[in-house]
């Protein structure tokens, strides 16, 4: 049977060898432990754990295919923003829906989760809350991001009051049930009932890559909060409608985006329009509902669905069909990292030149492989 070879460490946790069947006919030996080089049908990577000082060289595509797994943005392997290191692989699995296989809804665990009314809040009970709550919520723990979002708010806490927990731009505590450990709970329902009192929500990405859309927009759908979102370019073909965010594209100063926000709370109706996932219960993006349909979150595993496509290739080759397959930019697509306040390149911004680096380093590597 082929041979799988995962050739990072510490991902997947697995501690021995495994047959994974995939179907009747294709079975396939997965294995974490390196029994020599050269000797599997394909070599699986996780992104976030590559040592390019340590590959299965030389590199034979007639012997053996080259896979990347990633589900992350590029913030872990910079390199990955380049096309010549996306060239060393043949078959990709990444939040891009153009990858071999898409892990593009992997925060989205049900079309459910999005009309559901569980943790929603009435519009007469957000304004209620307005009295001792500010209209706009922000929790971050990572505060040096490409997308610069920690700089974007603190030029919006100058205009209007914004609740911010976490480690970034700590002004207010969390309860005392949630302060601890408290990003092993922002799936708890305590904390989704907690941040469903909001009107809105800052949901900058740490990364603006297609496709690449994080639980900062996804738990805001789920519990009926309006997202202020900058990240993905393609983030409206996720909208559930034609309203369900505010992007920061549209209005590209605090100024302008804290004159729509106070026009918003001072009509409930126009409000009201970003919410009718929740209110109506509807979805009528048929991009978002076809997608999700050849996407879906998968409950047994996308490691394990990615293995078995990578087992499914391994014995079409042995059947001798051969693919020329090489993963290009379309699997990954991440610009030079853009600021969330300028809307542009910030040559200030230390992940701008990590990015430059990152390019001599993955044209240097696919020279060398």
């Amino acid at each position: 049977m082929p041979s799988l070879q995962w050739w990072t460490d510490g991902f997947p946790d697995r501690h021995s060898n495994q047959i994974i069947h995939c179907s009747k006919r294709e079975v396939c030996r997965v294995t974490d432990k390196r029994r020599g080089r050269l000797k599997s049908d394909a070599y699986m990577f996780y992104a976030s754990s590559i040592e390019i000082q340590d590959l299965p060289l030389p590199r034979n595509p007639d012997k053996n295919v080259w896979a990347l797994y990633h589900e992350e943005s590029p913030r872990n392997m910079p390199e990955l923003m380049h096309e010549p290191f996306l060239k060393l692989f043949n078959y990709s699995a990444t939040v891009s829906r153009r990858s071999n296989v898409p892990l593009t809804f992997q925060f989205l665990k049900s079309l459910d989760n999005i009309t559901s009314a569980k943790y929603f809040v009435s519009t007469e009970k957000k304004n209620s809350y307005l009295n001792y709550l500010a209209p706009i919520l922000y929790l971050q723990s990572q505060c040096c991001t490409t997308t610069e979002r920690d700089v974007y708010v603190k030029e919006l806490m100058k205009l209007i009051p914004v609740d911010s927990y976490g480690d970034c731009l700590n002004y207010k505590k969390l309860p005392l049930d949630m302060k601890e450990d408290y990003l092993n709970k922002l799936n708890d329902d305590a904390f989704l009932k907690f941040i469903a009192r909001y009107k809105f929500v800052i949901a900058i990405e740490n990364g603006v890559c297609d496709d690449y859309i994080t639980e900062k927009f996804w738990r805001a759908i789920q519990v009926g909060i309006v997202p202020i979102y900058f990240g993905s370019p393609t983030i409206e073909d996720f909208f559930p409608n034609n309203k369900s965010a505010i992007l920061l594209t549209q209005y590209p100063n605090p100024k302008l985006l804290v004159k729509y926000i106070h026009q918003l709370n001072s009509n409930d109706k126009l409000y009201e329009e970003y919410l009718m996932h929740k209110i109506e219960g509807v979805i009528s993006n048929h991009i978002l509902l076809d997608d999700y349909a050849k996407y879906p979150f998968s409950k047994d595993g996308n490691v394990r669905k990615f293995e078995c496509f990578i087992c499914h290739k391994i014995y079409k080759r042995w059947r001798g069909v051969r693919e020329r397959a090489i993963v290009n930019e379309s699997h990954y697509k991440c610009p030079k990292p853009i600021s969330a306040l300028s809307l542009a390149v910030n040559n200030e911004n230390q992940w701008v030149h990590v990015w430059e680096h990152a390019l001599q380093t993955a044209q240097t590597l696919f020279e060398y492989v």
